[in-house]
């Protein structure tokens, strides 16, 4: 599998069986610049579909980090580094039903790829109610979806998150080591604190470094053995709280325009009313909306 170096939401990802495969797939790239890793051809299904698990990571520094004086010379695993693993994530099931990667279908990604920004362009994404069901949805929490796999696969959930903290933490020590390298780095800041000096910028950051922590997202798939793989680590790893639904019974373009005539009308009636009360407008879920995130007409709800 090619991930473009500098890519997002499942852009540029593709599918290579052959070095010419590989080759090409590169060569389409803006700057050619990618990650290749090797295609997990055999993952655990969800309902004949493939998946994959976003676990979130705190990072924080260790007890004997705070204790040396934050300036990473604190031994323990990670060099220092606490993982802090939450107790649930999200899981992300594909919309179409998986198949073995084969020359007919290296192109379907929605096969292939869990990205909800790639499967909520379907209109078979099927969007779940219910956080507790692991039955039905292309997103379910994850602690949902053990439970489900403790009963019907024999896989114990306690021991699928014993796995999934070991591997955060394999590999928060496998990035530490660079990490505190390029942050007490002078060069590393030339480009942000000019004024103040990037060496002396850099010492600042070798004291505080104790008071630091971040959220990761790891993107995490389990084979058919029930074996966790490390598909990506996020640094900025997205919060947002809603998803986008299409509107039903808008199938012309008069109706969409009509439709968003009466949602100016409505919008200035309730800003109105909204001043007049010294009150904020109402929030926007379920408003009529068509902005970039659907080429289609839709609404935004507040995911369950």
């Amino acid at each position: 599998i090619v991930k473009p170096a500098a890519g997002t939401h499942g852009k540029g990802i593709g599918l290579a069986r052959s070095a010419e495969d590989l080759e090409g797939a590169v060569s389409r790239l803006m700057d050619q610049q990618a990650i290749v890793q090797e295609y997990i051809d055999r993952p655990l299904l969800l309902d004949g579909c493939k998946w994959d698990a976003r676990v979130y990571a705190l990072v924080v520094p260790s007890m004997r980090e705070l204790f040396t004086g934050g300036d990473g010379s604190g031994g323990g695993g990670g060099g220092g580094l606490a993982v802090l693993l939450a107790k649930e994530g999200l899981v992300r099931v594909c919309v179409d039903a998986y198949q073995p990667p084969g020359p007919r279908n290296l192109h379907r990604t929605m096969m292939h790829l869990t990205n909800y920004s790639i499967s909520k362009l379907s209109e078979r994404y099927v969007h779940n109610e219910d956080p507790g069901d692991a039955s039905r949805g292309c997103k379910r929490t994850l602690s949902a979806v053990l439970k489900r796999l403790e009963v019907s696969a024999g896989l114990p959930a306690a021991e699928l998150w014993g796995a999934l903290g070991a591997l955060a933490r394999g590999t928060i020590d496998a990035m530490s080591g660079p990490l505190k390298a390029a942050a007490f780095e002078a060069s590393t800041w030339e480009a942000a604190a000019p004024a103040e000096g990037a060496g002396s910028f850099a010492g600042l950051v070798r004291r505080r470094f104790g008071s630091c922590f971040h959220l990761v997202g790891l993107d995490v798939l389990l084979d058919e053995e029930g074996r966790p793989w490390l598909l990506e680590a996020n640094s900025n790893p997205s919060l947002s709280l809603e998803e986008v639904r299409p509107l039903a019974g808008v199938s012309s373009r008069s109706e969409m325009n009509q439709l968003f005539v009466e949602v100016k009308r409505e919008r200035r009636e309730s800003a109105a009313a909204a001043a007049a009360a010294a009150q904020l407008p109402g929030p926007r879920w379920g408003r009529p909306c068509r902005c970039a995130k659907l080429p289609r007409p839709h609404a935004h709800f507040q995911c369950p």
